[in-house]
């Protein structure tokens, strides 16, 4: 009884949201790799295709009017047709492999990025393969025989936390549009949205200068030491672009004995202001000390992580301010 305003408003939302939950039941989670068996693809006309049969039932009733042999040929030999788009319409997803599932972090208000690989190991061609997630669809990609490709969704984010998607949906209208044949998939995975970063802010003041380079072995500011090829999350600051301009390896200035600015990004310092506007204004001093190379720690109430330079040091302070005081998952709305 509890549906029942819901169905009177819309009876095609619901019943499609019954559909889903149905899919999700017989399915349950998906492991990763995922391959495509004929039992979960599921395939029905589409706008073009019931036109396209009721154009064949007008010319069956035209032709046993008339007694024309001329027609019932056509007649039949267009309905072979659309039997044979429907087998290669179900055959274009069957033994599909898709791998790497996985949602890139994001700050809250921006776009997070799903990313998937799929992979053709058949011996026939694929071809007009779209992805969508939170209507949001992915080109459409072809893929030849033992050939595959990686495949990037734009995913809305609201709030800080955990994204998990509920679903995504692969479909396919080849040949000829006459059919829709799709399959849902429920990756057991899930992104970090990371609090939104704000506007520019002062920079938080040095806590003291440390001339060791403890916090990143191999990182400074003064004294040159020498060259080493790039790595992700080194600062474009020490990129030796000349270097580069001559072509080869990218490589990375490295230096030693130096003295490096720390900054200790402490949650009493933002007396005055709210939670959500406290996590945003440490989120905007990580983003811009990493930036610029400078090395930084974080003092939340009941964690602190100590000062360091490096990818996974920004994605574990952002980490931390994403899941502050926050129990509750956003879960991509299903709208495809």
């Amino acid at each position: 009884m509890a549906k029942l305003p819901a169905l009177l408003r819309s009876p095609t939302r619901l019943a499609r949201q019954a559909l889903r939950e149905w899919a999700l039941r017989r399915q349950g989670k998906d492991p990763d790799p995922v391959t495509l068996h004929r039992r979960r693809i599921y395939i029905i006309p589409s706008g073009l295709g019931i036109g396209f049969g009721l154009v064949l039932f007008a010319m069956l009733l035209a032709s046993m009017n008339y007694n024309s042999s001329m027609g019932f040929a056509l007649t039949f030999l267009l309905a072979g047709l659309g039997m044979v788009a429907m087998h290669w319409c179900h055959q274009n997803l069957a033994g599909l492999v898709i791998r790497s599932i996985r949602l890139r972090p994001a700050f809250a208000g921006e776009d997070a990025r799903l990313e998937l690989c799929l992979e053709n190991l058949s011996r026939s061609p694929r071809y007009e393969l779209l992805v969508t997630s939170h209507g949001h669809p992915a080109p459409p990609v072809d893929l030849e025989p033992g050939e595959s490709s990686t495949i990037s969704v734009p995913v809305e984010t609201r709030k800080r936390g955990v994204l998990r998607l509920s679903r995504i949906n692969l479909a396919t209208g080849f040949p000829f549009g006459l059919f829709r044949c799709w399959t849902w998939l429920h990756p057991d995975t899930f992104g970090v949205v990371y609090p939104h970063p704000g506007g520019p802010a002062d920079p938080p003041p040095p806590h003291h200068t440390d001339t060791g380079g403890a916090q990143d072995q191999q990182r400074g500011e003064e004294d040159f030491a020498g060259l080493r090829n790039f790595r992700p999350g080194d600062s474009p600051r020490h990129v030796a672009w000349k270097a580069a301009a001559k072509g080869g390896d990218l490589l990375v200035k490295q230096f030693a004995g130096t003295d490096v600015s720390t900054h200790w990004l402490d949650w009493a310092m933002l007396d005055g202001l709210d939670v959500e506007q406290r996590l945003s204004r440490l989120t905007r001093w990580i983003v811009d000390a990493h930036g610029h190379g400078q090395a930084y720690g974080l003092r939340v109430p009941g964690t602190e992580i100590p000062p360091a330079i490096s990818a996974s040091h920004r994605h574990h302070c952002l980490s931390t301010l994403a899941f502050y005081e926050s129990n509750v998952d956003q879960v991509e709305p299903a709208s495809d």
